[in-house]
């Protein structure tokens, strides 16, 4: 496997400059039938046509190899991975960095070293084989791509990631959006070749990072709706073409576009191909939520079990809440500090259960007061995050609490006075 990297780069870049002549062949035959200006004679789109000289450059040793994987059945996997291998010369065997290596056997702690932002993740040196055989065996497309650096650009890239294995300076708090796998490689691709990645102005569309994020999702309902919950506000900003490509696909792209060196394909998933489409999951969440509110009215209608039928519906929403309160007041992760969520899934609520009742009726009126004014404000645009189906947890038991008043059922109605007679006679 460590010489199909090579035997792929040699092919793709081959047949690339191949094209390439050809293409220039017919733009020169058109340019001799056709004046300056005539219709159809548009500047060519897509990818930059293949030069021999960035021909030679990929191909010459060391090979450097951008090498993209799709995504795999777990949830840690449903964005792709990357690494950057090289193909040198003996005795230096070929090899590969992963700047994805976790402890996934215990993965309690990986989360909670995620949140607190501490070194949870490293970067590792690998033999070609091991690397790849990794994701072959969990049945993820695999993609090379050779870098046409020069000759110092590589000694300055493997220079960088040999620093960067080192034990001092291997570890790293890992950022799913702006410090990831990707970005670590992204930023080593941009530093070498003089920032040629980040100066690119490519169009993009308006998805935000929630937006890409939950792209991986698709099929996954749970963590579909997650993103919406647990990523705070500032994912809802468009990011830039270089922001972008903390996503492997879009690493991928962006060599395809700079270079014109098109992925080749390592190993093809042999599954069923991902979804790159689905439901948003919204609605699905909206029905969940008036379902598991439905205690509380149906208990006030009936007269009976009332404050369990509160407790059904309040008391998830809050523990929910308590979670992502804790999490913004001990996490640096911007988009889990600051989450709207805290604000509609208020931990206080559970005071709707234990106050008298005049009290618990003036707090969820005040608090429905509050859920009012976070509608507006995200209809209007100042709060971002999605919120419409969030909002209706809260506000239907505290609408139950704060405007219908409390029962008693018929049952403990007639019970009343029949226990009252029983009294009377005993007496008498």
């Amino acid at each position: 496997m460590t010489r199909r990297i090579a035997a792929l780069a040699v092919a793709s870049l081959a047949s690339l400059a191949l094209g390439a002549a050809r293409a220039d062949t017919a733009r020169a035959d058109d340019a001799g039938s056709a004046p300056p200006g005539a219709p159809g004679q548009t500047a060519p789109s897509g990818p930059a046509a293949i030069s021999p000289e960035i021909a030679r450059l990929a191909e010459e040793k060391p090979v450097i190899a951008l090498v993209t994987m799709g995504v795999g059945a777990l949830i840690w996997e449903r964005h792709g991975h990357i690494a950057l291998c090289v193909h040198d010369d003996a005795p230096r065997p070929d090899r590969c960095y992963n700047y994805g290596i976790g402890d996934f056997r215990h993965p309690l702690a990986m989360v909670w070293g995620f949140f607190r932002g501490t070194h949870s993740f490293w970067v590792g040196k690998l033999p070609v084989d091991d690397m790849l055989g990794i994701y072959e065996y969990a049945d993820r497309t695999i993609w090379v791509q050779p870098l046409p650096l020069t000759q110092a650009q590589k000694k300055q890239m493997i220079d960088k990631l040999e620093f960067d294995i080192l034990d001092a300076n291997k570890y790293y708090a890992y950022d799913h959006f702006w410090d990831n796998c990707t970005t670590r490689v992204r930023d080593i691709v941009d530093s070498v070749t003089g920032g040629k990645l980040s100066s690119m102005r490519e169009p993009v569309d308006d998805r935000t990072y929630r937006d890409l994020a939950r792209e991986g999702f698709y099929g996954m309902r749970l963590p579909l709706v997650t993103t919406d919950i647990a990523m705070g506000r500032s994912t809802d900003r468009t990011p830039s073409y270089y922001e972008r490509m903390f996503l492997p696909q879009y690493m991928r792209e962006a060599v395809t576009r700079l270079w014109g060196i098109e992925p080749r394909v390592l190993y093809q998933r042999q599954g069923a191909p991902p979804l790159s489409d689905g439901p948003s999951g919204r609605v699905w969440f909206a029905i969940v939520i008036a379902l598991a509110t439905s205690p509380a009215w149906i208990a006030r209608l009936l007269g009976r079990w009332q404050r369990i039928g509160l407790g059904v519906a309040i008391v998830p929403y809050v523990l929910l809440g308590s979670v992502l309160t804790f999490l913004a007041v001990i996490s640096p992760l911007s988009y889990v500090r600051w989450n709207e969520i805290c604000l509609v899934w208020f931990p206080f609520d559970i005071l709707a259960l234990v106050l008298s009742a005049e009290r618990r009726r003036r707090y969820a009126r005040g608090r429905l007061a509050m859920l009012a004014a976070i509608a507006v404000l995200w209809l209007v645009g100042i709060l971002h995050q999605p919120l419409a189906a969030p909002l209706l947890w809260p506000a239907i038991p505290l609408a139950v609490v704060g405007f219908w008043p409390e029962r008693v059922s018929r049952q403990g109605a007639t019970a009343k006075p029949s226990h009252s007679r029983v009294a009377r006679r005993r007496a008498a």
